[in-house]
């Protein structure tokens, strides 16, 4: 059977295609009575005729369609913190009627054609950023005058509407936890090369031993780590443990911190009897860790949901202000931490 057509629909109501398109897409400036109304939509379910969206929002000259873009050689989408980011995103897109299209791009940014192909054919109607964001294209998205927001973002782009993680209130609560139960000998696992976000921790951790009136020196409350990665954490962890009496240890993320418990472990320390640590994230596996882990509480569905809100708003134009938003944080207490205790021989490393 043939499909019909918005003629088909026009020439059964007695009325042209301009009002069958006006009739159907609530276009809000055109005067349309009842009568010639009802006649149209008469016809149109006679028909079986159903517009398709992209004729629709041509019609209302605005794209229901946002766009998320992702870095090829990230693992964003499967990432146990940032694919709840973007379970939140997908939701609040869902629930406003818009449709997601997903695109990936390459790691340098080699200009104007290496945009996504929504984004330069302009079938996005606003871009969303996760994790990353090369301050060039978003400027080149913008100059489209296509709106775009960033999840913890690195680098930051100036004038970016944003959604950030309170990193330094992070790093002074697990500080500030680990001093007040007494843990002289702690330190904070850092990666070699930390994005901005993780050295906002360490500014946190650090201020935490100004607060309590603790001396603070980078060469002994800083261990340094290659990644951030549960293999990472252990290999630096045991490294440490093994040449050293530190009773606790910030890690920068969950993964390391889960790392850190293998390695403490694996030497025969009892945790946290000998040895406490604090994660960051509280991703799934904190929970399921040997013993569940405290860490720092970011909420990861949220912060999707808000950053896809926003850039909705700046879609529609109900708000065209840059704001940066900041997500809060809060110190989850399991039993990975306890008050400190003065160790005596180091039992002996198990087989």
């Amino acid at each position: 059977m043939k499909r019909a057509t918005i003629k088909d629909v026009a020439g059964r109501a007695g009325v042209s295609t301009a009002t069958v398109s006006f009739v159907l897409n609530q276009n809000p400036k055109e005067a349309i009575s009842e009568a010639v109304r009802a006649r149209v939509l008469a016809a149109a379910r006679a028909l079986s005729y159903h517009p398709s969206a992209a004729a629709a929002a041509l019609a209302r000259r605005r794209v229901r369609n946002v766009a998320l873009v992702f870095y090829k050689d990230d693992d964003t989408i499967t990432n146990p913190f940032y694919s709840f980011v973007v379970q939140g995103a997908i939701k609040a897109a869902l629930e406003r009627d818009y449709e997601l299209l997903f695109s990936y791009v390459d790691t340098t940014y080699a200009g104007y054609e290496s945009l996504p192909k929504s984004v330069r054919e302009k079938n996005a109607g606003g871009v969303l950023f996760m994790r990353r964001i090369e301050p060039r294209m978003a400027e080149d998205i913008q100059a489209l005058g296509i709106p775009v927001v960033a999840v913890d973002e690195v680098p930051r782009a100036p004038g970016l509407n944003s959604i950030q993680i309170d990193n330094r209130t992070g790093g002074l609560l697990a500080a500030e936890h680990l001093l007040k139960l007494g843990h002289e000998r702690l330190a904070m696992l850092l990666p070699k090369k930390a994005p901005r976000s993780i050295e906002e921790r360490l500014e946190g951790f650090r201020a935490a031993f100004d607060k309590l009136d603790r001396r603070f020196s980078r060469a002994v409350n800083v261990a340094p780590c290659e990644a951030l990665t549960f293999r990472d954490g252990y290999e630096a962890t045991r490294a440490l443990l093994e040449k050293s009496k530190l009773t606790a240890l910030f890690c920068a993320n969950d993964e390391m911190a889960a790392g850190s418990l293998r390695a403490a472990r694996e030497l025969g320390l009892d945790v946290p009897r000998d040895f406490s640590v604090v994660g960051f994230d509280d991703i799934l596996m904190s929970r399921y860790t040997d013993p569940p882990l405290t860490t720092v509480k970011v909420v990861k569905e949220h912060m999707g949901r808000r950053a896809m809100t926003r850039l909705i708003e700046l879609v529609e134009r109900a708000d065209s202000r840059v704001k940066v938003e900041i997500a809060p944080v809060e110190l989850v207490l399991r039993t990975s931490t306890g008050r400190v205790r003065e160790r005596g021989a180091r039992p002996k490393a198990r087989a």
